[in-house]
């Protein structure tokens, strides 16, 4: 998984509240919920702005400071999860 992608949460399928720094999600399609931790929930907000994988990691960096592989393998874990229930979806990027 590259860093310089982006994701977006898939709006049609998905609805999401945070509570007290933790994000709660209702996947529509399955009816299943998912929370996720303060960092889980950083990330879930980063992805809603529409921010890269590499500005999150960055942004994760500078508010952490933790040691990069760490952080890149818990994101880009978290990401892979996310995707996989169907909860966001790649931006795919216009080809020239």
């Amino acid at each position: 998984m590259e860093l310089g992608r982006g994701y977006e949460i898939d709006k049609d399928n998905v609805t999401h509240r945070i509570i007290d720094q933790e994000a709660v999600i209702l996947n529509l399609d399955n009816g299943y919920y998912y929370s996720l931790n303060e960092v889980g929930t950083i990330i879930w907000e980063s992805i809603n702005r529409k921010m890269s994988l590499s500005e999150i990691l960055c942004f994760l960096e500078e508010k952490y400071h933790l040691p990069k592989e760490n952080l890149k393998k818990d994101l880009l874990e978290l990401v892979k999860d996310l995707e996989k229930e169907k909860l966001i979806i790649e931006i795919k990027k216009a080809s020239n």
